[in-house]
């Protein structure tokens, strides 16, 4: 499924990082923002939504170092802000060949896309304690965030081929690195 396609090495080094960096500053401040208002209800539900968000960048790691991502180590325009799965990959992998399985890498992104969903869902009722428009809100941030996402920095990415969000953006959307 995703070892046929290889990087598209004319997007290495990312050319839309001050929009990417945009995009992600205010995605991690409404992140940031919303575990520091969990943290009121419960430590614990803080402490899901950072897990969440940590568990997406050790799965990415091996994504990364699976599909040979050109942009392991340096600058990567990961969704959500994983940029830390980058340079993670790079920690744990960079220096051995890495155990492909596909079931593996499979199952990876399967819970990856559940962190995703947990980020975006898992505040929805305590947000909704203060402000049910503001809940409302929060859901429809996320929303635009990843269809923002998808139009405007998955085109330029070197594995948007293979990257599960970037093949989705590339069937639906046939887009080129730009």
């Amino acid at each position: 499924m995703f070892d046929d396609k290889k990087p598209d090495m004319a997007c290495v080094p990312y050319r839309r990082k001050t929009l990417y960096s945009v995009l992600t500053v205010l995605f991690l401040l409404v992140l940031i923002w919303t575990a520091v208002y969990l943290w009121a209800f419960s430590p614990w539900l803080t402490a899901s939504l950072v897990l969440c968000y940590i568990g997406l960048c050790f799965l990415q790691a091996y994504c990364c170092a699976y599909q040979k991502c050109p942009y392991v180590g340096r600058f990567c325009p990961a969704v959500a802000g994983i940029m830390p799965a980058s340079w993670l990959a790079k920690l744990i992998y960079g220096r051995r060949e890495v155990v492909k399985s596909k079931a593996r890498f499979e199952t990876f992104v399967m819970i990856g896309y559940s962190a995703l969903i947990g980020m975006a869902i898992l505040p929805l009722w305590w947000i909704a304690k203060l402000s049910v428009p503001l809940a409302m809100g929060y859901f429809v941030w996320q929303l635009v965030y990843y269809l923002v996402f998808q139009l405007m920095i998955c085109p330029a990415c070197a594995i948007r081929e293979t990257c599960p969000g970037g093949k989705l953006q590339s069937i639906v959307f046939r887009k080129r690195c730009q």
